[in-house]
Parts: C-alpha cells; structure tokens; sequence
C-alpha cells in the first residue's frame, strides 16, 4: 500500500470512529442530538473526502 492509500486508509478509519460514537450517542444519551449531529456530519465529510480523492485520482 503506498502512502495516499494509507492516507486514505487512516482518514475512513476516523470516519469509522466518528459514526461509530454517533451511534453510541443515539443509543445511550439521544438527547445530546447536537453532538449526535456533529459526529454524524463529521464522518460524512471524511467519507465524501475519501471518495473524492479517490475517484479524482488525487492519490
């Protein structure tokens, strides 16, 4: 693997994260609905961001 796709690799593995507490937070504490939110726009971004670069040959 060379160093865009590990860069790429680590920034889905963020995205993961990013879901994975809003996820937690919709389980648990749903009434924190903005921090639900930002987690949730957060990993959209990384994601978007991702498939960007990838499809755009910026890698």
């Amino acid at each position: 693997m060379n160093a865009s796709e590990e860069r790429l690799k680590d920034w889905i593995e963020k995205a993961d994260h990013d879901l994975g507490t809003a996820i937690v937070i919709n389980l648990h504490i749903p009434e924190y609905s903005d921090t639900l939110a930002f987690h949730c726009q957060q990993a959209s971004e990384k994601y978007i961001k991702c498939l960007l670069e990838k499809k755009l040959n910026f890698i």
